[in-house]
């Protein structure tokens, strides 16, 4: 589930006793200097058995529930292995059998909450720091789209204009493209001499899709006269404008560079 789907949803989630809801961030960083020994596991078990002794003097029930989300949560974490995230979050009920965990590369503040409802202030927060932003990547006749939310990839699209048909559509491998049959320099030529026009139309697609999308942030990346064009001819303001061609190196380094940047 998207996450700003996900942040809407929780926030109407209203629960009764025995039933409540577990709310828990924890920081598994282990580029953190204070984490190298695992730290975050010692927090999460003495986390849990604070919030148990309270229970049990307070509402055996509840304890139950809280204990079957324990025996959940351990069993998430060890199926993570050595492939943990820099921080995980949790959103659970028993009876209610609401399970939901997000995964961040951004470290969080490990904190329990046992409540009606959701807490979501450092989620909320983070939606500050790192709204739902689009990264566009050009080259020559390619883009690629990234979607992300909270820094973490939703989707990807990637386009390379039909210079025989002049339109953009979805990539292919090169032995399929329609302009592959053309001399390469000859699509140089073309690109060079018909670059306004392309990147204009691909400004219009991409207005559409911030639309559509709700993107609250745009970012392109590629040569700077491309993102000049984008630029002039969008309606959606562009955030930030890089000079680096990075279409064809890995998304998930991709985001993590361009974010420091931006």
């Amino acid at each position: 589930m998207p996450f700003n789907t996900l942040i809407k949803k929780l926030k109407y989630v209203q629960l009764e006793s025995p039933d409540k809801m577990l709310s828990l961030y924890v920081n598994t960083d282990v580029r953190d200097p204070e984490q190298q020994g695992g730290e975050w596991k010692i927090a999460l078990k003495t986390g849990f058995s604070r919030l148990k002794e309270y229970l049990a003097a307070s509402d055996p029930e509840e304890e139950k529930c809280l204990d079957a989300l324990i025996k959940k949560i351990y069993q998430y974490i060890d199926g993570k292995g050595k492939d943990m995230p820099r921080s995980l979050v949790f959103f659970a009920s028993h009876h209610s059998r609401i399970w939901e965990v997000i995964e961040l590369k951004m470290p969080v503040e490990t904190r329990f909450y046992w409540e009606e409802s959701a807490v979501l202030d450092q989620l909320e927060a983070l939606h500050e720091e790192y709204p739902s932003t689009a990264f566009v990547l050009t080259q020559q006749n390619e883009v690629k789209i990234i979607e992300t939310f909270l820094g973490e990839i939703e989707a990807i699209e990637h386009y390379e204009y039909d210079l025989v048909n002049e339109t953009w559509e979805p990539h292919k491998a090169k032995h399929e493209s329609p302009s592959s049959s053309m001399d390469q320099e000859d699509v140089k030529d073309h690109i060079k001499e018909n670059q306004k026009r392309l990147y204009k139309r691909l400004a219009s697609r991409l207005d559409e899709k911030a639309a559509a999308k709700k993107w609250e942030r745009l970012i392109i990346a590629g040569d700077k006269e491309t993102a000049d064009i984008l630029d002039r001819h969008m309606n959606k303001p562009i955030h930030t404008k890089i000079q680096k061609n990075l279409l064809n190196e890995n998304e998930h380094k991709v985001i993590e560079d361009l974010l420091q940047e931006a």
